[in-house]
């Protein structure tokens, strides 16, 4: 959970270009990399993957989007259902 607030942070910072958050960001896709392959078989896991290519191509090319905001909500729901188990 604290690593999934990690990533939400990373994609924040880099959103609206504060502070230097290209070492977040690769350490962001590195751990829902690693967790996507681990954990392939369930969808949630897929859509982690999708999202530490997107978070590489972030910190890569310094760009943003629309897509941050899907990606805010995606880690705003795993967390608060995590909180509620």
């Amino acid at each position: 959970m604290a690593l999934d607030l990690m990533a939400l942070v990373a994609v924040g910072l880099a959103h609206f270009g504060m502070g230097f958050y290209t070492t977040l960001l690769f350490m962001s896709a590195a751990y829902l990399g690693v967790k996507g392959f681990l954990f392939f078989d369930e969808f949630m896991s897929k859509i982690d993957l999708g999202i530490a290519v997107y978070l590489l191509l972030v910190a890569i090319f310094h760009f943003t989007s629309f897509v941050d905001y899907i990606i805010f909500g995606w880690f705003l729901y795993k967390l608060v259902f995590t909180m509620l188990e």
